[in-house]
């Protein structure tokens, strides 16, 4: 009997190919699935990357305007490295960066010069190793610290640049944000980093003085001040030349008035002012802050002292040891002895006093001071002085003969220097 074909040794060695076929097509299809849905992962890791450092970026630009904000609001003199300084040379971070126009009071950035060509002075930071580093140059492009790429920290950076705006009292800012302290984040470098972005807003200022008063003694009760000699000078031909400005009466039997030249001092003086006595002690300080007091006290430059005795030594401390931006809220009474010198003609004070301000002796003023009442007492010479104005919201008292002169310059620089800056609604802008 003869064996068949499917039987014999070969046919058994030749089972398995067509298994095998289909095996190896699809293990090709599982690899090209695997590949494919590797691609995928990458793609996304990718994007998650650029995600995050695009959030880095932007936080970062976000984070350059709030803390321009917070440093334009406080008046304490800073550093080359925009840290708190106490040496006298050193400017506050609005001075430092931003100038009142003198013509125009419009803000505009102070700049340097590159060559022939003026360029803003620009802050920056980066957050290094040890937390943010910044620079605030007097002069020049902002040297910043050189960071680890390797230390797997992140170190995203942002660069502030401050613009003028047509309108007075408005600033533009353009904070521009890096996911790594490279090209636009440190001027003047070569480099890119993997992410920027981009933020502008306008700034306005609510300023400490919004309403200058026209007198140099504004009173919403009586003067009396009995046989003292009390100086009381208005030069000003803008303000209408008013030397006193009461509500009630004004007993003196020596005053010395002097009023712009060409008006006649008996005239200056405008008292029984219904106007001025009918008005809510509230409102009458509205009428020149802009805010009632509690939203004035607010001002991030405000250095609200409670002193209900003698407290001139601290009101000194707390004026001199800012650099610009001097404004002083004093709770309850306050009872400030001369010789002391409250203020300067470039860096005059606005002083507000809750309770009654008495002033004894030889007490110099450049600035304003607003208070529930005013007393003066017991001067000695002719340093007994006010270059600004009085605001009392009941009566003026006293046998002082201080001068009292009314500086409209004195003024012009409270209304334009102080106070705080805050974003314009709707200004924002990204791009």
């Amino acid at each position: 009997m003869t064996p068949s074909a499917l039987s014999s040794p070969m046919a058994y060695r030749q089972r398995g190919v067509a298994a095998l076929a289909v095996t190896l097509l699809l293990f090709a299809a599982m690899c090209l699935v695997a590949a494919y849905a590797n691609r995928g992962v990458l793609f996304e890791q990718r994007a998650s990357a650029n995600q995050y450092r695009a959030a880095q970026a932007f936080e970062a630009a976000e984070a350059g305007i709030e803390w321009a904000i917070a440093q334009l609001n406080q008046p304490q003199r800073i550093d080359g490295q925009c840290l708190p300084s106490t040496d006298a040379a050193d400017t506050s971070f609005r001075e430092r960066f931003v100038q009142s126009l003198p013509d125009t009071g419009r803000l505009a950035p102070v700049t340097w010069t590159s060559g022939t060509m003026p360029i803003a002075l620009q802050p920056a930071c980066v957050h290094t190793a040890a937390g943010w580093s910044c620079r605030c140059p007097s002069n020049g492009l902002p040297s910043l610290d050189a960071v680890d790429p390797g230390d797997g920290l992140p170190h995203p950076a942002f660069v502030v640049q401050f613009s003028a705006e047509a309108q007075t009292g408005l600033i533009r800012i353009t904070s521009t944000g890096c996911s790594s302290a490279e090209g636009p984040c440190r001027p003047g470098a070569a480099g890119r980093p993997d992410a920027s972005a981009r933020l502008q807003v306008v700034l306005g200022l609510l300023p400490g003085l919004r309403l200058a008063p026209t007198a140099a003694l504004t009173v919403k009760g009586s003067v009396d001040v009995g046989t003292a000699a009390l100086g009381v000078h208005n030069p000003d031909v803008a303000s209408g030349g008013i030397t006193v400005r009461a509500g009630g009466s004004l007993l003196g039997s020596a005053l010395r008035l002097t009023t712009a030249p060409g008006g006649a001092a008996g005239a200056s003086v405008s008292a029984q002012d219904a106007a001025l006595a009918s008005i809510d002690s509230n409102h009458l300080f509205a009428t020149h802050f802009g805010v009632d007091k509690a939203h004035w006290n607010s001002h991030a430059a405000v250095q609200a002292i409670d002193c209900r005795s003698e407290c001139a030594a601290r009101v000194v401390a707390a004026i001199n040891g800012v650099a610009a931006n001097r404004m002083v809220s004093i709770t309850g009474d306050v009872h400030l002895s001369g010789p002391v010198t409250l203020g300067s003609p470039a860096q005059p004070v606005v002083l507000v006093v809750d309770g009654t301000l008495t002033l004894d002796g030889d007490v110099a003023l450049y600035g304003l001071a607003y208070a529930s009442g005013i007393r003066w007492d017991d001067t000695h010479s002719a340093q007994a002085q006010v270059h600004g104005a009085l605001i009392s919201a009941s009566t003026y008292q006293g046998n002082g003969t201080p001068d009292l002169y009314h500086d409209a310059a004195v003024l012009r620089a409270l209304q334009l220097h102080t106070g705080s800056v805050a974003r314009v609604p709707g200004s924002w802008r990204d791009f």
